[in-house]
């Protein structure tokens, strides 16, 4: 990217910048025509057709009237009107109080998504690249509300599952994703007038849906929290290493459940040994797949099928 002046514009405003390497223009901030332009590429995606971006931020709203939304297009400067926006990004800016002890502000992405004919190009990675830089920019946490299928896609661009409660239940607002944090950036625990969105979700889980349900729901929170530990390690190979490994123990036990060399992994083995047991998060990645710690080995039951 070129020329950034490294701030946001004002509220109701917004800038344009060149990103050299892509070709393309980026707008952002939170004019009217750049939210209605953002809005309307959101209900024409595949992935977020059936949003409603104005009942979405009733959402965010709802005891958070402090929050601020933030938009980003890039756009194709060779197209013309709608045919020229290549991605389109939307963000929650959620400014520092007295009362918040890590004294940071928070960027949270909760939509981005680039239009069929531009995939493949890196788009998305270069506005994400975008709102980190001006998280940075901004003393900002950065944050990004996640479906559980994108989880891995996030987590190998640096995030982690974020482990605050309190933080969690004020900043997820959507019952099918989950909150994740760059794991560059310092904890923050939320602060005392968060608990109010604690107890209310507490108070949710204990009305509850029936147990069938709940369980899955458990198993899905046990593979993500997996996952982001698994991304927090600190070596890059290794970690790669490892999810290649990792994926192809859980294609194979899908594929020919009832093979036995496929249902057990023995910890004294080379490849097991570098690319899972020193490796952090993967054993866990492991149990969610439904292998057991045997001690020498990890082994799926002849029940676990």
């Amino acid at each position: 990217m070129s020329a950034w002046s490294g701030s946001l514009p004002p509220p109701g405003e917004e800038r344009s910048e060149f990103i050299e390497d892509k070709g393309v223009l980026l707008r952002h901030g939170s004019s009217l025509a750049l939210m209605a332009l953002v809005s309307t590429a959101l209900n024409e995606s595949d992935e977020f057709g059936e949003v409603d971006p104005e009942d979405d931020w009733k959402k965010w709203t709802e005891g958070r009237p402090e929050l601020k939304l933030y938009y980003g297009a890039l756009i194709d400067p060779s197209r013309d009107g709608a045919d020229a926006v290549a991605c389109i990004l939307r963000a929650v800016l959620d400014p520092s109080t007295p009362g918040r002890a890590s004294g940071r502000n928070r960027i949270i992405i909760d939509y981005v998504t680039t239009r069929k004919a531009f995939r493949g190009k890196g788009l998305a990675s270069a506005a994400v690249s975008f709102v980190e830089q001006a998280a940075a920019a901004t003393g900002s946490n950065c944050y990004v509300l996640a479906l559980e299928e994108s989880c891995t896609y996030w987590m190998g661009q640096g995030f982690i599952l974020e482990p605050s409660r309190r933080l969690t239940a004020r900043l997820n607002v959507f019952p099918d994703t989950h909150l994740l944090r760059r794991a560059a950036d310092p904890p923050d625990e939320g602060e005392a007038s968060d608990d109010q969105f604690l107890e209310a979700r507490r108070q949710l889980e204990e009305e509850g849906s029936d147990s069938g349900e709940d369980e899955d729901e458990d198993e899905g929170e046990a593979l993500v929290i997996a996952l982001s530990l698994l991304a927090s390690h600190p070596d890059a190979a290794e970690r790669d290493a490892s999810r290649a490994l990792l994926l192809k123990a859980a294609t194979n036990l899908t594929n020919d459940p009832s093979n036995p060399k496929y249902r057990r992994l023995r910890k004294q083995n080379a490849i097991i040994a570098a690319k899972v047991v020193k490796v952090t998060g993967a054993p866990e990645v492991l149990a969610c797949m439904g292998f057991e710690d045997a001690g020498d080995e990890w082994v799926v039951r002849d029940d676990d099928v």
